[in-house]
């Protein structure tokens, strides 16, 4: 009882010492303006410093928080950026491509100009269009007006006639399949030959030509118009090897096709002309 007695009056007074100077202090800072310059100094050198390192582990924890939230902002951006970066060029290279096919085509139109007044381009969709045949498809067919023995060209020379029609679609023999025939022409002389594929894709032959027959390395070769399923005059290739085979009575001969016959992309077909059937005779 006597220790609680004596820890209560301490407190007491503690307490009025403090309401005293309090009330001092305000009298002070009501009757002089000195009292603000000490209490500036007062909070300047211990109450700042105090609130300053109170706010400091808070400041950190916020610093790092910010700092990982900025990071995965700045990862996320990056992501979509690369992305957006693949896309943009996989556009420029479809647009690299597109600009080289309408030049390409473009010069393709313009050449055929010189074989036919009236041309469609259309394009290769498949290089295995009979097992045993060299024949290839296209993607245009009767709903095109795409007809039987049309003649299809390249920008150099002639590489076959359509075969079969469906409606959108068609196929196409090449003057490279060995039992395809093609009468031909020798534009030096205008002598006819028949002109036919052969094994190597990358040649054609004149079966059975004549020994003594006026024909030279570097002759070009034309279609003759002959048997009416070719128009005259379309380049097919020139002459690389004459052989006379005097034991056989004959010659042979090979000639190299203007066109990369099995290897194109993309054909032409020409309008100005249709062969003849043989209701049509």
């Amino acid at each position: 009882m006597e220790r609680f007695y004596k820890k209560s009056t301490a407190d007491f007074y503690t307490l009025t010492f403090l309401v005293f100077l309090s009330i001092g202090t305000i009298i002070l800072d009501y009757k002089y303006n000195q009292i603000t310059y000490i209490r500036s100094v007062i909070n300047d050198l211990v109450v700042y410093p105090i609130d300053k390192l109170s706010s400091l582990p808070r400041s950190f924890i916020n610093n790092l928080i910010k700092e990982a939230s900025d990071i995965k902002s700045l990862e996320i951006q990056l992501e979509n950026l690369e992305k957006e970066n693949i896309y943009l060029k996989i556009k420029l290279q479809e647009l690299n491509s597109l600009r080289d096919e309408n030049t390409r085509l473009r010069k393709i139109s313009k050449a055929s100009n010189i074989t036919s007044k009236k041309q469609t381009i259309v394009k290769v969709i498949s290089n295995t269009a009979s097992p045993n045949k060299r024949v290839v498809s296209i993607d245009k067919g009767e709903k095109y007006g795409v007809y039987i023995g049309q003649n299809v060209i390249g920008v150099n020379g002639l590489v076959g006639q359509v075969i079969e029609t469906a409606f959108v679609s068609s196929k196409v023999i090449l003057i490279t399949e060995p039992t395809h025939n093609t009468p031909a022409v020798i534009d030096r002389t205008g002598t006819n030959i028949l002109v036919t594929g052969h094994a190597n894709d990358e040649k054609l032959v004149v079966p059975y030509a004549e020994i003594g027959i006026d024909i030279m390395i570097g002759d070009v070769i034309s279609t003759s118009g002959l048997a009416n399923r070719f128009k005259a005059k379309i380049p097919i290739g020139t002459v690389t090897k004459k052989t006379s085979n005097r034991d056989k009575d004959f010659s042979e001969i090979e000639i190299k096709p203007f066109e990369k016959v099995g290897r194109m992309s993309e054909l032409i077909l020409i309008w100005d002309y249709k062969p003849k059937d043989k209701d049509d005779e």
